[in-house]
């Protein structure tokens, strides 16, 4: 059970009070029911797993979640083992099942500005 590293959870802020938030350790996974949201680790130190991620604006690398919050992706996906799995873990215990991995796509679609071939993943904003 991986209960001691998530020894200090507490929900993510009022929308209102963070209606935006930097990342730069960020991965992108897919739940089961094949939802996309980002699991990272905040500036502050600790760890998130977002709702439902619905938008993305692949010129300004932003994504917006269902609770209405906007997302700057502001640098690659992580590649460091040991903070991915640490990602992986609280994805896990957050939607029960992840069952992919899409930052490299969707970092790809925002390097370039626009989707590979019948891979859209995320409307973009309206």
């Amino acid at each position: 059970m991986l209960r001691p590293i998530f020894g200090n959870d507490r929900p993510a802020p009022d929308v209102q009070l963070q209606p935006h938030v930097e990342l730069h350790h960020w991965r992108i996974v897919q739940r089961g029911n094949g939802t996309l949201h980002i699991a990272a680790q905040l500036a502050s130190g600790s760890f998130r797993v977002t709702t439902m991620l619905i938008a993305i604006d692949l010129q300004r690398a932003l994504i917006r979640t269902e609770s209405g919050r906007c997302y700057h992706l502001c640098a690659p996906p992580e590649e460091d083992e040991f903070l991915r799995g640490v990602m992986g873990a609280c994805a896990a215990r957050e939607l029960f099942f992840v069952d992919s991995d899409f930052s490299d796509l969707i970092w790809k679609a925002i390097l370039t500005g626009n989707w590979s071939q019948n891979s859209v993943l995320l409307p973009p904003f309206q």
